[in-house]
């Protein structure tokens, strides 16, 4: 499923369109990218252009190229109550950050299915994320 994912030129890659001011550490970013997999996928398909989403964000908090193989690797072998434990230890910023990234995922092929914001509520349940509904959960992460 993640096959050519890591491949930052193939999805079209080119530089970050922002600078950020959040920060996270790489089983953060392992667990953020966990569950927006699993969102992404909760309608039967993961669509290029969430593909590229996620791996633009990640390409916005540095992580190069070389890195993401094994970012992708240590997401893929974590265990779901793992990804949520770190998740739930988040700083409340980093969980508004985190809830508007797995919104821009999930709207970033152009639809967004019933499946996908079931299972983006449940991550946000299951992380401890603060309530927020998407365009206040988009609007923190467009301005952060």
């Amino acid at each position: 499923m993640l096959h050519h994912f890591y491949n930052l030129g193939a999805l079209g890659y080119s530089a970050p369109k922002k600078v950020l001011t959040m920060t996270y550490s790489g089983l953060e970013l392992a667990a953020l990218v966990k569950m927006g997999v699993a969102m992404a996928s909760a309608d039967g398909k993961f669509a290029e252009e969430e593909k590229i989403a996620i791996v633009m964000e990640l390409a916005a908090f540095g992580v190069g190229q070389s890195d993401v193989e094994g970012l992708l690797r240590v997401s893929q072998t974590m265990e779901a109550s793992q990804a949520f434990g770190i998740l739930a230890s988040m700083t409340t910023e980093q969980k508004k950050y985190a809830t508007g990234y797995l919104a821009a995922i999930m709207a970033s092929d152009g639809e967004i299915a019933d499946s996908e914001v079931k299972m983006w509520q449940l991550i946000c349940t299951l992380g401890s994320f603060p309530t927020m509904n998407a365009h206040e959960a988009l609007s923190f992460w467009h301005s952060h």
